[in-house]
């Protein structure tokens, strides 16, 4: 059975600023995590090596696909990864855990080649099937650290941004990359890293973020800034004043009033059907001066879920799946305790 209820919601407007970077062999996007928006843009489309910004597809993939107390051990050819490093021994253990840390903020090739079992087959492919489960249409993925001496990891600065998107949901992708140092011990080492992205070591609204630079690809800079209500992604690609340009498209915000559409919490639908729907995190659409019209916003109800989905300008914007919970199987003192948990 499903029950369908429309709202609608008047939108007040404040005013992201045109700061672009037109450069032909340049790419960036400002995208808003929530609705998927882009805020601001230039060549979004367009395919570029990503270097060690690749170590985002790398970590998530990990994270979902595999525990993050296993252990691993490291292998000789681990260690004869070039680039970036952090030095593993040979037949050293770490958890995944561990690994994941040296991969995000040290963005460590030893790392993502004991993660991925030196590149394997399987790895590579849950790679790139979690790529088109997200949407990334334009991208391949070779293999696990970005570099490309050997092959090639190819995306655009928008599928760049739906992954970070996309894994700035995850809670333990978040603490990982958000850490500002980690240490650990093995029996063979003890080791302390401090995150190499500038942004989120000096500034608390830059969340977390990753680097990457090849000779081939040049300067990838990818950053989450989240301050109130506002959550944005940056991707800029060959871009050599990128840290500056990050901070002027977080905060000089102009173009665009941030409406809060629903807070994360438990809601009462008080219609007949007696459910409580649950919406995990805030949900906001970014809205121009000229666009003061209405959003619509519909939940289609179903039995054990709900869609909701929100239009702009009689365009779909978001579509989220959302749990919902019959009143008559959970008090609303008990859903409220499951989900502050």
């Amino acid at each position: 059975m499903k029950k369908l209820f429309a709202f609608i919601i008047l939108l007040f407007t404040f005013t992201v600023p045109t700061l672009a970077i037109t450069n032909v062999d340049s790419s960036y996007v400002v995208m808003e995590t929530s609705s998927k928006r882009i805020l601001e843009g230039n060549n979004l489309h367009k395919q570029y090596l990503v270097a060690s910004t690749a170590k985002i597809l790398t970590a998530i993939t990990a994270i979902e696909h595999y525990s993050l107390s296993e252990e691993v051990k490291v292998t000789k050819e681990d260690t004869l990864e070039p680039g970036s490093k952090v030095y593993l021994k040979v037949d050293e253990v770490l958890t995944r855990k561990d690994l994941l840390y040296a991969l995000m903020l040290r963005s460590a090739n030893d790392a993502a080649s004991a993660l991925s079992g030196h590149n394997s087959k399987e790895f590579i492919k849950l790679m790139n099937d979690t790529a088109k489960k997200i949407g990334m249409m334009n991208s391949v993925f070779t293999n696990a650290s970005g570099l490309d001496e050997r092959e090639y990891n190819l995306s655009t600065a928008y599928d760049m941004a739906l992954l970070s998107a996309y894994a700035a949901k995850n809670e333990d992708f978040v603490a990982i990359s958000a850490a500002h140092q980690y240490n650990c011990s093995t029996k063979d080492s003890k080791y302390y890293w401090l995150n190499k992205h500038k942004l989120v070591a000096r500034d608390e609204s830059f969340l977390w973020g990753k680097t990457g630079f090849t000779k081939k690809s040049r300067r990838i800079l990818v950053s989450n800034y989240q301050k109130d209500n506002k959550n944005l992604i940056i991707v800029t690609i060959n871009d050599g004043n990128d840290w500056n340009h990050h901070q002027n498209f977080a905060k000089d915000n102009q173009k665009y009033d941030f409406i809060t559409i629903f807070k994360k919490g438990v809601y009462d639908t008080k219609q007949s059907v007696s459910y409580y729907i649950h919406i995990p995190n805030d949900i906001v659409l970014p809205i121009k001066k000229n666009e003061e019209e209405n959003v619509r916003m519909f939940f289609k109800l179903y039995k054990t879920y709900a869609i909701l989905e929100v239009y702009l300008n009689n365009q779909l914007v978001i579509q989220q799946r959302i749990d919902v919970y019959d009143k008559e199987s959970f008090d609303i003192d008990r859903v409220i305790d499951i989900f502050n948990t």
